[in-house]
This record gives structure tokens, C-alpha cells and sequence, in this order.
């Protein structure tokens, strides 16, 4: 009798801790924008909405709530190592952030943001149309965050660089003439351009030169939450599978495609000595802007 009671109440438990999953709910908490008028956590929030729809299946039900406050990624990395505040965002990634974090590996636009062209000063459009590249390039100043990643890859390769501390400020900073150009990512340029205009007369989107710089934008995941890290792979990996992912990147993106004419700029490459050799190695996770099928190239 009692190797049948032990039997019996083990079945028990497995049922109950099977229907205690069933009924476990993933709590996302997503980092929040810096402003109303930063709209670049516009498309990760719909492309996160998305995976977490696609691994209900396997997974079960969540939540998606957003940070009570704004964090610069200092703080913003200290905050998802904690997992308490927050526990999932997507950003360009950078050493430390992969060392650290949980970095799911499929580039959340599919590598559109490395593909960078600048906001500049108007009067100085002329004069970056005969720059000589590379050199002529380096000679000038560019503008970007303190730890942005950016920042980074224009070291390693050698340009010149002033930092800002935040990301509005280095609107004003341009403006005020302190740098030449602010690289910004084909995926951001358009809106942060059309919301400055009119405040901002003198601003401009330089017509002539594309930077690339190799850098993904990924979902990082707090490590204190493997399981949220396991469901959000998997739903990407699913999305890029059937064709999803890219759907949506081109849903979002193709208009600021079209209007970046891409083809007619000169190319610099900026070499990325941090991306893993294995992301570059599967084709599949990089949407080229170039290819004739996605016609963006006009003849």
C-alpha cells in the first residue's frame, strides 16, 4: 500500500505543478522612450507583441508593461541585470551589454539600423558631397551618445567624434554647430528629422554618403529570466523562419528606405570587431537594401 500512495501522490504533485505552468503568465517589463517625440522603440515594441503572440502555443500566456521611467544605458544595464525594473529591451549590441546580458541572437530589423546616413547642418551639405572618402570624412566631427555603441565603432575605425550625454541634447548640440554630422540609423533619420524641422530650419538629411557599421539591434533579456529569454529566441526564430520578420521590417521600414536612396550614396564601411562571426555567417538574418527584389534601387 505505501508503494501505491507514493505513486499516487507523485502523480499528484506532476499534475499539480503541470497545471501551476499552464497557468504561469511571462511578465514582460520594456524599457520606455526618452520623450513623446522619441519614437525609436516604436517598431520593437510591435515586433515584441508579435513573438510573444507566436510562442503562446508553447509557452502560455504574458503581460508587456513598460519601465515607470526613461534610462540611459548605464543605468538601463544595471537595471536588466537586476531584472526587477526591467527585463527585456532591444538595442544596437556592444561588448558589454553581451557579455553580461542575454543577447538573442537574430537582429531585431534585420541589420537596417547599421545602414546609418547623417543629419547635418544645411550649409554644410555642399562641402561633404566633394569630401574624399574615407580621409575627407575623418577630418570632420561627428556627433553621438557618450556609450552609445556608435561612439565605439567610430573610434575603432579612426573618425572623429564629439559625445553627448543624452539623446535630445545632441539635437540641440548640432544645431549649435558644436559637431558636422549626427549618424543616425535609416530606421530612426526620417521621424527624428520631420519632428525638428520646423523647430530647426537649418537642419538637414545629407544626401551623399551611407555609413555601415555591422552593429545588430537585439532583444537583451535579463539574465535572472531564462525562460522569457528562451520564449522571445524561439518566437524570433519562428518569425524569421516563415518570413514574418522580414515582412514587418519592410512594413515599417521600406517608405524610409525609399526616401534614404541608398544606391546613389557613397558607401564607408565601418568594420564591427565585436559581432559574432556566426550572426554574419547566416545570410538569412541580414535584409540587404540592395537586393533588386526588394526593388529600392531605382534604375
Amino acid at each position: 500500500m505505501k508503494i501505491k500512495e507514493t505513486i499516487a501522490r507523485l502523480a499528484a504533485l506532476l499534475l499539480a505543478c503541470a497545471a501551476f505552468d499552464a497557468r504561469a503568465v511571462d511578465a514582460v517589463i520594456f524599457d520606455r522612450a526618452a520623450s513623446s517625440a522619441d519614437l525609436r522603440r516604436e517598431y520593437s515594441k510591435v515586433l515584441l507583441q508579435q513573438v510573444m503572440e507566436r510562442t503562446v502555443p508553447e509557452f502560455g500566456p504574458y503581460t508587456i508593461e513598460y519601465a515607470d521611467a526613461h534610462m540611459e544605458r548605464p543605468r538601463l544595464l544595471e537595471a536588466l541585470k537586476d531584472g526587477k525594473l526591467i527585463n527585456v529591451t532591444a538595442y544596437p549590441a556592444d561588448a558589454k551589454w553581451l557579455k553580461t546580458l542575454r543577447a538573442v541572437p537574430v537582429p531585431t530589423d534585420m541589420g537596417l539600423q547599421s545602414w546609418r546616413i547623417a543629419l547635418i547642418d544645411r550649409k554644410n551639405q555642399e562641402r561633404i558631397r566633394k569630401l574624399v572618402l574615407p580621409g575627407g570624412l575623418k577630418e570632420m566631427t561627428a556627433g553621438v551618445g557618450s556609450v552609445w555603441v556608435t561612439r565605439a565603432s567610430l573610434q575603432d575605425n579612426g573618425f572623429h567624434y564629439v559625445t553627448g550625454s543624452n539623446y535630445i541634447g545632441l539635437f540641440d548640440m548640432l544645431v549649435a554647430g558644436r559637431f558636422d554630422y549626427f549618424p543616425r540609423g535609416v530606421n530612426e533619420i526620417f521621424q527624428e528629422y520631420d519632428l525638428r524641422k520646423q523647430a530647426f530650419p537649418q537642419l538637414a538629411i545629407e544626401d551623399s554618403i551611407v555609413l555601415h557599421d555591422n552593429i545588430p539591434s537585439m532583444f537583451f533579456v535579463s539574465p535572472k529570466n531564462p525562460r522569457l529569454y528562451k520564449r522571445i529566441r524561439a518566437g524570433m526564430e519562428s518569425l524569421l523562419k516563415d518570413g514574418t520578420l522580414e515582412r514587418l521590417v519592410l512594413e515599417h521600414h521600406r517608405s524610409y528606405l525609399q526616401r534614404a536612396q541608398l544606391c546613389k550614396r557613397r558607401r564607408v564601411d565601418l568594420p564591427n570587431k565585436d559581432i559574432d562571426p556566426a550572426m554574419l555567417s547566416r545570410r538569412e538574418l541580414w535584409l540587404d537594401p540592395f537586393d533588386p527584389r526588394l526593388g529600392l534601387c531605382r534604375k
